[in-house]
C-alpha cells in the first residue's frame, strides 16, 4: 500500500477517534548481522500516521514523503517481485509439461 491509502484511512471520519492496530515488521539486521527488533520503527510508524491527519495530499509535503518512502521500500519491493516471477516461471515450466505427458 502506499502512502495515499493510509492517507485516506487517518482521513476518514469513520476511524476518527478508533483505535486501530497496524501490524508492521520491527526485525532489522544489527552490525554483526544478526536480526534484533527495533520498536522504534513502531514509533516513528505512528508518528508519519498522526502527521498523514489533515495533510493535504496534494501539497509538496506530502509528495516529498511519499517519493522518500517509495525510495526506502523499492528493495524490499523489488526482492518480493523477484521471488514472484521467478515462482511464475517454475509454475509456467510445471504446467506445460503437464500438458506434453497428457
Amino acid at each position: 500500500l502506499g502512502l495515499r491509502a493510509f492517507h485516506s484511512v487517518m482521513n476518514c471520519d469513520g476511524f476518527c477517534n478508533m483505535p486501530m492496530i497496524l501490524e508492521t515488521p520491527i526485525d532489522k539486521k544489527g552490525p554483526d548481522g544478526k536480526t534484533v527488533e527495533d520498536k522504534q520503527v513502531w514509533a516513528d510508524e505512528i508518528k508519519l500516521l498522526e502527521s498523514l491527519i489533515g495533510m493535504d495530499p496534494e501539497s509538496d509535503e506530502f509528495r516529498e514523503k511519499e517519493k522518500e518512502l517509495q525510495a526506502k521500500g523499492a528493495a524490499e519491493r523489488n526482492r518480493i517481485q523477484d521471488q514472484v516471477d521467478k515462482r511464475s516461471v517454475k509454475n509456467a515450466k510445471k504446467g506445460s509439461r503437464a500438458k506434453r505427458i497428457v
